[in-house]
């Protein structure tokens, strides 16, 4: 089989609109929360119990992705997407008042939609792609995709701050704009949802042959993933490992990094955007640099070497409190998560068929939705947006991106073949 190139473009095309309408809400919510509120404890607390919700409907949408056509379950999320921000940005108006429950229902739609839309969309890849070119093509993905969050990171700072403070930062730019309110943002991600519906009704796909699932036989489906795993324990455990980064990094984006700007580096909204932005531009080169390094390091031994770089950035922003630091390890940090995706989802690929790639990942998603889970309610605790305690936080963080790396380094010196 030839990698359809053509169909994998169109795809990623279609879902430019909600990728940035997921990038606004993903960086205005968390700040919200924070600075305007003064509430990043119950953002946080609020986000745990999301997240533990989560666990259940990751593992259905594992059944979902596996037994029903994939495109549709695309076009079904992004028009549910649209009806529910436009519903929220209308009582908003009407209410004249950006109510916390309000805010934070955007927030979780958000939250849910994530969990069966990038396993969607793998999937979908994996069925175009051929074996050899897959790491080139979740390159490939991974260069779109941050694109993508990068404007969304630029038009957040831009929209939320207004002129007057976004241009404090940007000096060469001349031009009046007001800050918009939320409601106004939530408008947007109703449009950019609905966008992205439109452009997938054009996409041509041929999906598998599937077995349409019944909701009583979900955990028997789900058990065939299971029982896969466990005659596979070297891909369970890399599997689970190989994604602490992301879990790590999700987790600080939402609940550390918001205080860590304010209260810490006593920056706004637009330095916390712009983070999200350099981020985006270490995925950017990860994507560039990693199909090479890939040609002379193992995935396995490549994962470790991420894993630890990740927590030794970490530890250096921690160390100084200066803007160009701050922003350069953010930098490697977006590097290092990004081509730890990529080398995790391509060494998947190849040792898992499209028909359980569904299952598989929301399996692994699950796991990652604990240890993502625990660590939000660790760090919703009110004491860690007192003054710099949010450091303490980051030193958890480091802790525990040492405590995954450790089973793959004593693997890798028991020599087994990965």
């Amino acid at each position: 089989m030839k990698t359809n190139y053509k169909a994998i473009i169109l795809l990623l095309i279609s879902i430019v609109s909600s990728g940035l309408a997921q990038g606004l809400t993903i960086i205005a919510i968390p700040w919200y929360f924070t600075d305007i509120l003064h509430k990043s404890s119950n953002f946080s607390i609020l986000y745990g119990l999301i997240t533990f919700i989560g666990l259940f409907w990751g593992l259905y949408s594992g059944v979902i992705i596996d037994n029903y056509n994939r495109k549709k379950i695309l076009l079904y999320i992004n028009i549910f997407g649209a009806a529910i921000f436009g519903l929220i940005g209308s009582l908003q108006a009407l209410l004249d008042s950006a109510h916390p429950l309000l805010m934070f229902l955007g927030f979780a739609i958000c939250s849910l939609y994530y969990i069966i839309f990038f396993p969607s969309l793998y999937a979908i890849i994996q069925e175009l792609t051929n074996q050899k070119d897959y790491i080139r093509v979740n390159s490939f993905v991974e260069i779109f995709m941050q694109t993508t969050s990068i404007i969304a990171a630029i038009m957040c700072g831009l929209l939320l701050s207004g002129s007057n403070i976004f241009l404090n930062y940007i000096d060469w730019l001349d031009f009046e704009f007001d800050k918009w309110a939320i409601k106004d943002i939530f408008f947007l991600n109703a449009i950019l949802y609905l966008a992205s519906f439109v452009i997938l009704l054009f996409i041509k796909y041929k999906p598998l042959d599937t077995a349409n699932t019944a909701c009583g036989q979900v955990w028997r489906e789900i058990k065939v993933g299971f029982d896969f795993l466990m005659t596979n324990r070297k891909i369970l455990i890399y599997g689970i490992c190989s994604q602490i980064i992301f879990a790590f990094l999700i987790v600080e984006l939402f609940t550390l990094l918001p205080l860590f700007v304010k209260n810490y580096l006593n920056e706004t909204i637009v330095v916390f955007s712009f983070a999200d932005v350099t981020y985006g531009f270490g995925a950017i080169i990860a994507g560039l640099i990693t199909i090479h390094i890939l040609k002379y390091v193992g995935k396995f031994n490549f994962t470790i070497f991420l894993i630890i770089l990740t927590g030794y950035a970490v530890l250096i922003m921690m160390k100084f409190q200066d803007l160009n630091v701050f922003f350069f390890t953010t930098l490697i940090i977006g590097v290092t998560n990004a081509s730890a995706r990529i080398t995790r989802m391509s060494y998947l690929f190849e040792r898992i068929s499209s028909n359980l790639m569904g299952r598989i990942n929301t399996i692994f998603n699950t796991i990652n939705t604990l240890i993502r889970g625990i660590l939000i309610f660790v760090f919703s605790a009110p004491w860690f947006s007192e003054g710099t305690n949010v450091l303490v936080g980051y030193k958890i963080g480091i802790y525990v991106l040492i405590l995954f790396a450790l089973p793959l380094i004593i693997l890798k010196s028991k020599k087994f073949k990965f």
